[in-house]
């Protein structure tokens, strides 16, 4: 008795062991049927192709435009003035900025005006016989004469007689002996070239200035470039001529500019083209960096992605009946987070996210980007 139930006990144990065997096989299937049911979604935009501005961004440090080194070119002691040559001190055009002791050549300059007023004196009894009709002229000339002033331009020659007649007597030798040595004069009183401020300077008042000896940096402050590197494969949109925005770095202040020039080698090793733009304003100062955008010529019948949904940099993926397609971009232009691209069709179906494991021809579930 006790072996028969033993084996009635061990049968019912086999079967219940094949039907459970059975419902957990048909469970997994379910669960796998089920598993391979699930499509995922595609979010997607329909493609409106558009006219784009083309822009092209960079950055760079803002300069004077216009920025004298200032060498001496006599020696001297330096004098004071009103205004004195340090920095931060603004100056308007034709102010004096510097002036060297001058009491030598002033003097020596005055000698020879008096020497050549006097020559001039010597030749006009000659003049009125030899050329009485040229008389009054040089009679005039040296009536106006003043020993303060600049030298005047000579009379004009009627003659090759006269020319010979005056270069004979070295006017003209002394003339340009004077003009040499007003040139020389003017050195000693620096005014300023332009509208500007002194960026940098290490002359004191009574300070002995030698010839060739650095006095400072005299820089406008109205006119500013601004050096920027752009990409090489970007400086094909980029034009003389083309309008800039620029901005500070904070975004809190902005200023309009336009290309100047455009160099036309490239760096080898940055593979950049500088091109530098031309801006004026409240609030510029020499030494900022600041960001530029350059508008181009606008693209027609563009669309711009963004970079995250582009394969290998050169496909993204449309939506064909709830499948995948695989389709070859053709990029215009990269910029930081998106590319601009012109083979779009109108009313593309453009994945706008990323799908994990996605493949030509995947099925999916498409909802459209709100």
């Amino acid at each position: 008795m006790t072996v028969r139930k033993s084996w009635i006990v061990s049968i019912l144990i086999i079967v219940g062991s094949v039907f459970a065997f059975k419902y957990i096989s048909k469970g997994k299937e379910r669960i796998k049927k089920s598993n391979n049911s699930v499509e995922k979604v595609a979010m997607y935009k329909v493609v409106k192709n558009e006219q784009l501005p083309l822009i092209v961004e960079a950055s760079g440090q803002l300069k004077s435009k216009h920025t004298f080194d200032m060498y001496s070119e006599v020696t001297g002691v330096l004098k004071a003035s009103g205004k004195e040559f340090r920095t931060g001190n603004k100056f308007r055009k034709g102010e004096l900025m510097i002036q060297i002791e001058d009491s030598e050549v002033k003097a020596q300059l005055y000698s020879q005006r008096s020497d050549f007023q006097n020559l001039i004196t010597s030749l006009l009894p000659d003049i009125k016989i030899e050329f009485p009709s040229e008389f009054t002229k040089w009679e005039d000339y040296l009536t106006s004469f003043e020993i303060e002033r600049s030298i005047k331009v000579l009379p004009k020659l009627s003659s090759k007689k006269e020319k010979y007649f005056v270069s004979g007597k070295k006017v003209f030798t002394q003339y340009y002996s004077i003009k040499n040595l007003e040139a020389r004069y003017a050195k000693y009183n620096l005014r300023a070239p332009f509208n500007g401020i002194v960026t940098e300077t290490s002359l004191k008042p009574g300070g002995l200035v030698r010839s060739g000896q650095k006095m400072g940096v005299f820089s406008n402050m109205d006119t500013f470039e601004l050096e920027v590197s752009v990409k090489a494969s970007d400086s094909e949109y980029v034009k003389i001529g083309n309008h800039v925005n620029i901005s500070s770095s904070d975004k809190k202040q902005s200023w309009d500019g336009k290309v100047v020039r455009i160099n036309g080698a490239i760096d080898l090793n940055s593979q950049t083209v500088s091109v530098f733009v031309e801006t004026k304003g409240k609030g510029l100062k020499a030494g900022m960096y600041l960001d530029v955008e350059m508008e181009s010529t606008p693209l027609d019948h563009a669309t711009l992605i963004s970079r995250n949904i582009l394969h290998n940099n050169t496909f993204v993926y449309l939506v064909k009946d709830s499948t995948l397609v695989e389709f070859e971009i053709n990029p215009v232009k990269f910029n930081e987070k998106s590319v601009m691209v012109n083979n779009l069709h109108e009313g593309d179906l453009l994945v706008q996210r990323n799908i994990s494991g996605s493949f030509p021809g995947m099925k999916v579930n498409p909802k459209q980007v709100k």
